[in-house]
């Protein structure tokens, strides 16, 4: 999905002199220049992240098949336990929508609240929203909203009239939006994410490792109980910037001996559903539990961005030009993964029988911001209102999956109301849950 990509600073033409400055500082910077590793060498780093990415992986999932075997032990015979996965996408600060989401959601209709989620991903802006709805309070939501609707002066900066010098880590600092993030994801604030891991509970954050081109995820509920164990919470927070660090436009964040940025550059939706492995959910709880019924799964996307682009005219400068290319280029990467996503649900529905929902919210394509300018505090609060509203109403949630069956039975039973099916050939069936419904 198109992310919010900072404009470029305002310049004047930059003269000759400025750019003779540029070419000779090309080959500048060589004191800060990171240890230049070999093919071979990364290579083995290479094989090294793949085996520790599954390891995570598989961890992971025994963690959920545990939370949810015990969900089935407290419930009545014949219990299907429901799995909640929540993804937020990136979006900058678009994500204030996102944030004000969260707190509409809990006032929506019984079986459309807010659930406890059993994992929550995050991606750039949606690493930052997804700690909070991980621990998944009012109370919480509140804060991250809180933080959305008040941005500071200096949380963004631009680097002065020579922004563009190669050897510039970025266009722009973030003094004032690092500030905030560390002092807000304190020790006590990822004590409470730890609480949470020790309860089964997935939290997946991704960013982008520049160097061997690829997407790798932390379990940072993990990380937290690490942190708190050992006392550094600066690694957290390491992992939440280095998943919002836009590229070129943001530093990146050096972790672990590689250099990360936007994990909307590899995936902007982090989420998986692939029964082919034997290490996926479904195959490991039919391992674990073969006599017991499989589980109800629901996808719930928080998209903070417009499915489609507004129309807008572009001049032919590369400052203009580089923006909307990045933006369109992430939103149709961002469509195509849920489309995915869907498209493996209506498979593993038609051929397991499993009840398999992926749904779906964006921010409206009629909505504009009231102001020009980006991480502006009336456009943000405008998001976060709309947010509000459409988290406490179901019908703002889209339907990218085919029902498994028909029935009728109120909204939030377990099991599919009355509803006409779209069939259609070439595109996935999209609906509201009004027209869903009808």
């Amino acid at each position: 999905m198109r992310h919010r990509y900072p404009r470029l600073p305002r310049r004047t033409p930059v003269l000759l002199p400025a750019l003779l400055l540029a070419l000779l500082a090309a080959g500048c910077g060589a004191g800060s220049m990171r240890v230049q590793r070999s093919d071979a060498e990364l290579q083995v780093r290479a094989a090294a992240d793949a085996e520790r990415s599954e390891a995570v992986f598989r961890a992971a999932i025994a963690r959920l098949v545990e939370r949810m075997a015990r969900e089935c032990d407290s419930g009545a015979d014949g219990f299907i336990p429901t799995v909640d996965f929540l993804a937020l996408s990136g979006g900058g600060d678009y994500g204030a929508f996102g944030a004000g989401l969260l707190i509409g959601w809990s006032e929506a209709p019984s079986g459309w609240a807010r659930p406890d989620f059993d994992a929550v991903t995050g991606v750039s802006t949606g690493a930052l929203l997804a700690p909070f709805a991980y621990i998944g309070t009012d109370a919480s939501c509140n804060h991250v909203e809180r933080f959305y609707r008040s941005p500071k002066d200096d949380w963004i900066q631009d680097r002065g009239l020579l922004f563009f010098l190669p050897s510039n880590p970025s266009f722009m600092t973030i003094p004032g939006l690092e500030r905030d993030i560390r002092s807000t994801v304190d020790r006590a604030f990822v004590e409470r994410l730890a609480e949470e891991s020790a309860k089964g509970k997935i939290l997946a954050i991704s960013a982008t490792d520049l160097d061997l081109g690829r997407q790798r995820f932390w379990d940072v509920g993990r990380e937290a109980e690490a942190a708190v164990s050992n006392g550094d919470v600066a690694r957290v927070q390491d992992i939440l910037l280095a998943s919002a660090a836009i590229p070129a436009v943001f530093p990146a964040i050096e972790l672990d001996d590689a250099l990360y940025a936007d994990g909307g550059v590899t995936a902007n939706v982090f989420l998986r559903l692939d029964v082919r492995s034997p290490d996926a959910l479904l195959p490991q709880w039919k391992a674990a539990h073969p006599g017991k019924p499989l589980p109800k799964i629901r996808y719930w996307v928080v998209i903070n961005n417009q499915i489609h682009q507004p129309p807008k005219t572009v001049q032919s400068t590369w400052p203009s030009v580089v923006a909307p290319s990045l933006s369109t280029a992430i939103r149709s990467a961002t469509i195509a993964e849920v489309r995915w996503l869907a498209a493996q649900a209506d498979y593993v529905n038609a051929t397991w029988g499993t009840d398999i929902e992926v749904r779906v919210v964006s921010i409206p394509d009629h909505w504009r911001p009231p102001v020009e300018g980006d991480f502006r505090k009336e456009t943000m609060e405008s998001l976060a209102e709309l947010g509000r509203a459409m988290g406490a109403d179901a019908s703002s949630w889209q339907l990218w999956t085919m029902p498994r069956q028909a029935g009728a039975s109120e909204v939030g039973s377990g099991r599919r109301p009355e509803h006409r099916v779209v069939t259609q050939t070439v595109q996935l069936n999209r609906v509201s849950f009004k027209e869903f419904v009808q």
